[in-house]
């Protein structure tokens, strides 16, 4: 937890002030092997320029309003990219270039950031989807919305569950034909969920259920609530834009079903409290992985052929082991099998994911109610 004051301005920006220089030192120290001089960092007021570069001052200008609005993900990228000019001026000492010339491309490949200027933002604000190479993949990713948007619509839970085994083999079939044919894939990164000092059991599960069957590398991460000042870790998910949007969507699917069952469980058995409710949610989330383990082993079997198996990604492998050069594995401890986390566990061999009420971007919307 910070120690910024939320409600004074000052002290806020004091804070973001420290962070970004955090940052900055933990950038120069792992991707430039600390090659540049620690400049002046400033916050600006402009909204236009995310950031600047200014080599006579010495000093790198953030907007606040890029800050307040936009996420730490997106600030990161921005500190990066005028890193990298600061490294094109002091290190590289080329100073005659286009701005965004060779010198400065070979700068953000060594920052694991977008030549591009504001590229992020360009990418957000028009909605425009990546790595969507032909009509025949936009086609297939159509059909594969559809089918996840209508995934509630069947009162008979059979026809409701042949719908959800229908939309994997979708995007299993996506994924698959982008790797064959060798597509560009378009990857990015996305931050799911809250910043925390500590995340529990369940949250863990969540990660592993997208790593393991929605088509994305996952890392728990450092990052920065700035509207807080809080320090802490976040899930941090890389993929092609359908299958992070797919991810998002399970993420938030998830997340609050659990809240919705946990509040029927505690309902009908009568509990005063919520001491039993975070390993009901990891028992849930335990479940539910099962469930679709089981699932993937009958689409294999139903298959006459090997045609569909999933032999995963290198490309994206190699984008996450390019963002990620040094990565640590922890152990963590597991979850005490209490009653409510064996009930949890049944529970969640019963979740199915079901439409929005609407639809929002891509997979987004508001979850629907009742989709147990």
């Amino acid at each position: 937890m910070g120690s910024a004051d939320p409600h004074d301005p000052a002290d806020l920006e004091r804070a973001w002030g420290r962070t970004l220089y955090q940052w900055w030192e933990f950038y120069d120290r792992e991707y430039l092997h600390a090659a540049l001089q620690r400049p002046l960092i400033h916050l600006g007021d402009g909204r236009q320029r995310l950031g600047e570069w200014d080599p006579t001052m010495r000093r790198i200008t953030i907007s606040r309003h890029h800050i307040r609005t936009d996420p730490w993900t997106d600030v990161l990228d921005t500190l990066r990219h005028e890193m990298a000019h600061q490294y094109v001026w002091e290190v590289l000492r080329v100073h005659d270039e286009d701005p965004h010339g060779a010198a400065f491309r070979e700068a953000c490949h060594k920052l694991r950031c977008d030549a591009r200027a504001t590229a992020r933002r360009e990418r957000r604000d028009s909605g425009a989807p990546q790595g969507m190479t032909d009509e025949v993949t936009e086609a297939r990713v159509t059909r594969l919305v559809k089918k996840l948007l209508s995934l509630g619509d069947s009162p008979n839970e059979n026809e409701a569950q042949a719908a959800v085994n229908k939309a994997q083999r979708l995007l299993l079939e996506y994924n698959i034909d982008l790797v064959e044919s060798d597509a560009d894939r378009g990857f990015e990164r996305r931050q799911l969920g809250p910043v925390k000092g500590r995340h529990s059991a369940w949250e863990l599960w969540l990660g592993m259920i997208l790593n393991e069957f929605f088509f994305v590398e996952v890392l728990w991460t450092r990052s920065y609530a700035a509207a807080h000042d809080r320090q802490g870790t976040v899930l941090e998910v890389y993929g092609t834009q359908t299958n992070l949007d797919m991810a998002d969507y399970v993420h938030a699917y998830l997340s609050q079903l659990l809240e919705r069952l946990w509040a029927d469980y505690r309902r009908v058995r009568s509990l005063r409290d919520n001491r039993e409710r975070m390993r009901y949610f990891a028992g849930v989330l335990q479940g539910f992985h099962g469930k679709l383990g089981q699932q993937r082993v009958e689409l294999d079997e139903q298959e006459e052929t090997t045609a569909l198996v999933w032999q995963g990604d290198s490309r994206l492998q190699g984008y996450y082991r390019y963002h990620n050069p040094r990565i640590q594995t922890r152990q963590t401890g597991g979850v005490v099998a209490s009653e409510a986390f064996r009930h949890g566990v049944e529970e969640g061999r019963r979740v199915s994911l079901r439409r929005p009420v609407e639809a929002a971007n891509h997979f987004g919307g508001h979850l629907a109610e009742g989709g147990k």
